[in-house]
């Protein structure tokens, strides 16, 4: 029997719909699309950190050429370092210089764009808040911009906790959810007399949050596909969670259950901005062919 989708089409009464913002984000395709030119090109590359945090991805890259590598110690003599999308500290770059080795800047734009905020608004001093998670690459990345206090705060209650400045700039991780970064700015606009809010949130996120929430409400089965390590993919399982009690996580194909949707149900579907397309439509394949076999 078929699988219906959208417009009624098939046998199965299964419905499936795949979120319109699901997977790669322009940062991420931005990068991507960068290292595999440097394959192409046959340019000895190492990406500083795994490009971005799909396991299926990053090994994709290794097979045709480039690397993962954890400190520039590792780089050899004529390497090029590429830099990920979530971006990198100054001291970085100065360590790059000083060693004479090549770098492919692949800091997404909107990352930059936030160093320079940070950079600007330090100058004489200001404090930064940065709401988001301290170990997260991209913030790491965004704190070593400031010159002066930087305060990482991850939710609310960490805001009102804190031993917060008179004057402060705030900034969001670019894939916090947009809830969480407000909540916070609740805490900040009683909390901090002269505070300059800048909403940081990517655009791309927002979408792709919203929709989910959108996608999740309407869906019986609700599926996110992505890396377990991905930061925006665990948000935005999160976020599916809150609306529909049956939201997974999955990987790879061989991650959907067998038994995922019964004969009736709606299945929505929706990826991290780490997902590539590739991997979307393998999971949607594979939810596709178990329909056909259990009905």
């Amino acid at each position: 029997m078929g699988l219906q989708d959208e417009n009624g089409n098939g046998q199965v009464r299964m419905k499936l719909t795949i979120g319109e913002h699901a997977g790669f984000c322009f940062g991420v395709r931005r990068a991507v699309l960068k290292a595999f030119e440097c394959a192409e090109k046959q340019l000895p590359c190492v990406t500083l950190g795994p490009l971005i945090h799909n396991p299926q991805e990053v090994e994709r890259l290794r097979q045709a050429g480039i690397r993962s590598v954890d400190s520039l110690d590792e780089v050899a003599s004529g390497e090029t370092v590429i830099i990920r999308s979530h971006g990198v500290t100054p001291e970085v770059y100065a360590q790059c210089e000083a060693r004479g080795i090549p770098v492919i800047d692949a800091t997404c734009p909107h990352v930059a764009h936030i160093h320079q905020l940070v950079q600007a608004y330090s100058e004489d001093g200001g404090a930064v808040v940065i709401v988001g998670e301290a170990d997260h690459p991209e913030v790491v990345g965004i704190a070593g911009w400031a010159h002066g206090a930087v305060f990482i705060l991850p939710d609310a209650h960490a805001a009102e906790e804190a031993d917060l400045p008179e004057r402060a700039m705030v900034v969001a991780q670019t894939t916090i959810r947009r809830d969480r970064f407000e909540s916070v700015l609740q805490v900040l606009r009683r909390r901090v007399p002269n505070l300059t809010e800048r909403m940081t949130i990517c655009a791309a996120t927002s979408q792709r949050q919203q929709e989910a929430e959108r996608l999740s409400a309407q869906a019986d089965v609700m599926v996110v596909v992505g890396g377990k390590n991905s930061s925006n993919t665990q948000k935005l399982l999160e976020t599916c969670c809150l609306r529909c009690p049956k939201s997974i996580l999955v990987e790879t194909p061989e991650d959907v259950p067998s038994d995922l949707a019964g004969e009736n149900d709606s299945v929505a579907l929706t990826a991290g901005a780490s997902t590539p397309q590739w991997l979307l439509e393998q999971v949607r394949e594979r939810i596709e062919e178990n329909s056909q076999n259990t009905h």
